[in-house]
């Protein structure tokens, strides 16, 4: 199946403050992918903190505090909250499981049986879940950072020169960037992927981006497709597995 078939289905829903992540969560069958995302609100601070150390435990209220700017604890905490919540509803795991993280920087969830994958950026918290175990979902500011040079020059060779080519290259830049991220985090590998060992599309293409599937894994076999974000926002989602239908909730909370 071409991953040019998926259907993209988004839905804006509207949420308390004091509890983000209570709405009807639609079901998740084979050959299907959901992914939530929370715009968060800084005047909503204290209701979202209050829930957040509610749904997590005492390890990751530590980790939130060590952060220097409040917002990024308090998002850190949040998409850990929207991670626990994901991975019990669909995958059975215990809430009070304590998460840890492979060497590459990715979640594990014991006793989840779904895949699952999580990424935050500004003022947006997204979480990715399918049958499928290989789930990587990325989100990034549209804005290109200072340092994106030096890291597309270590992208893959057919990137490098589609870059080069383009008007929009900072835009088209962070797509590409946002899109090796998915892919990489989908593998588990992290940093420890090599950017030029797989490529992807740099050009607008809502899916079936990937161009060069990463070492031992067969192309046709991905789902890949971009996410609708917003013009702030770039976002990837990318499965190791032949998804039909990928439902987008995206959470907004009420004034």
């Amino acid at each position: 199946m071409p991953a040019s078939s998926v259907l993209l289905v988004p839905r804006d829903l509207q949420v308390r403050a004091d509890d983000p992540f209570r709405f009807d969560y639609p079901s998740l069958v084979e050959r299907h992918a959901i992914c939530i995302g929370l715009t968060l609100e800084w005047r909503h601070q204290e209701a979202l903190h209050q829930f957040a150390r509610q749904h997590t435990l005492p390890d990751e209220h530590a980790r939130a505090e060590r952060f220097a700017r409040p917002e990024d604890g308090l998002r850190n905490l949040i998409g850990r909250a929207l991670l626990r919540r994901v991975a019990s509803h669909y995958g059975g795991m215990d809430r009070a499981t304590f998460i840890r993280s492979n060497t590459w920087g990715k979640p594990e969830l014991p006793g989840c049986s779904v895949g699952c994958n999580i990424s935050h950026a500004g003022m947006q918290v997204w979480v990715a879940v399918s049958t499928y175990p290989h789930v990587g979902i990325d989100i990034e500011s549209a804005a290109a950072p200072q340092e994106i040079r030096d890291i597309a020059a270590g992208f893959h060779p057919d990137e490098v020169a589609a870059l080069r080519k383009m008007q929009d290259s900072s835009g088209a830049t962070m797509r590409c960037w946002c899109r090796k991220e998915a892919i990489s985090k989908a593998t588990g590998l992290g940093v420890s992927l090599p950017l030029r060992a797989y490529a992807v599309d740099c050009e607008v293409r809502p899916s079936s981006w990937l161009r060069v599937a990463p070492p031992k894994t067969v192309r046709d076999d991905w789902t890949t497709v971009d996410l609708p974000v917003g013009r702030e926002y770039v976002a990837a989602l990318a499965i190791e597995g032949q998804v039909a239908k990928v439902d987008v909730l995206r959470l907004k909370l009420l004034p």
